[in-house]
């Protein structure tokens, strides 16, 4: 199928992705490409950067301004539309275009911060941003509620893909049923020391349990000093390239996801698709990505998700019927080709609607 749509892409994340913006950037331009639309990106980082001047020295705000001040770049050569990415660590658009605009919502200040946090101040341009929008796209439905309670209209929930046959395509073969994965930025939000302290007290009950940390970020130091001190039974791998965190993702027999917030939860998705077992905190985002397919412990919990994990490592058949059908419900529900489509017909209605 073709499409003569021509679409900008606004994100401050960009190839190769530093977070899950950047890994809905990618997938979500190759499936449109792929059915036709002519997809240009203006990006913070990555081979689509621009120029732009540090104001706040927060770099996604600071791309933001930019882009306010001066559009042309999201308008040279002129699209149908803008589609940006939204929410915290995203691009927000605090004057109008002379075409649509589209946003993706992957969360909000308010799911991210709490009410005391400085960056909660930024709500009220994040709501003026998205009231301007001619549409805003959801990750999820706990992040399309937190949207709509801005007083936002036009919000429509679209999940993002996953890679479902690449992230499939190892099937059982790499299994190890030892093995404890953490996969995600080493940043507080992402919750990687409860993860390191998860795997060591399933350590105590399941000696044979092995863990490893994937990812880079501001606590690298911190975690690589709280595996040190497992003896060898956690390994801190750092940043890893695309193939193999499928690789990783094929061997965990668990992937722990003690985040604070999420938007969704894509690695949850992408981990589920792999054939791995998920628990996870019971907190925003990952109760629609993994509610139903995986294991929730109340948020914060370290001692009920080391009990889980343990438990499923302790029951491998129990760990296989769960990820079996986490992995069927994934690979129907969130291939790239049935998001594109979605987000394609919305194009065509806000470009269409008077």
């Amino acid at each position: 199928m073709t499409d003569a749509l021509r679409v900008c892409i606004a994100t401050y994340d960009d190839d190769p992705p530093e977070g899950g913006q950047g890994v809905y950037v990618r997938g979500l331009r190759q499936a449109l490409q792929e059915r036709g639309v002519d997809v240009r990106t203006v990006s913070g980082r990555g081979p689509n950067a621009i120029p732009y001047p540090r104001i706040v020295h927060r770099a996604p705000l600071d791309l933001s301004l930019a882009l306010t001040r001066n559009p042309a770049p999201l308008l040279t050569p002129r699209p149908d539309l803008v589609h940006a990415q939204g929410g915290p660590g995203g691009v927000l658009l605090a004057r109008r275009l002379d075409v649509p605009l589209v946003y993706t919502a992957h969360h909000t200040y308010r799911q991210a911060y709490g009410p005391l946090a400085p960056r909660r101040a930024l709500g009220p341009l994040e709501r003026r941003a998205y009231r301007l929008a001619a549409a805003v796209i959801a990750v999820s439905p706990s992040t399309a509620a937190a949207v709509s309670a801005m007083g936002v209209r036009n919000v429509e929930v679209i999940p993002p893909g996953v890679d479902v046959e690449a992230l499939a395509a190892h099937g059982e073969a790499l299994r190890d049923p030892t093995l404890v994965l953490f996969a995600g930025r080493l940043e507080a939000e992402k919750g990687p020391l409860d993860a390191v302290a998860v795997m060591e007290a399933v350590r105590a009950r399941v000696p044979a349990a092995h863990g490893v940390v994937v990812g880079g970020g501001h606590l690298d130091r911190e975690v690589r000093a709280a595996a040190a001190r497992s003896g060898g039974g956690v390994e801190v791998r750092g940043r890893v390239s695309d193939e193999e965190l499928r690789r990783l993702y094929a061997a965990a027999a668990v992937l722990v996801v003690p985040s604070r917030y999420e938007g969704l939860g894509v690695v949850a998705l992408e981990a589920a698709a792999a054939g791995a077992a998920v628990v996870a905190y019971d907190v925003t985002g990952l109760r629609d990505a993994v509610g139903g397919r995986g294991v929730l412990v109340p948020a914060g919990d370290r001692s009920a998700m080391a009990r889980e994990t343990a438990g499923l490592l302790a029951d491998p058949a129990r760990r296989q019927e769960l990820a079996a059908s986490a992995a069927a419900g994934v690979r129907s529900t969130h291939a790239w080709g049935s998001c594109a489509e979605a987000v394609q017909a919305l194009y065509r209605r806000v470009v269409h609607t008077p």
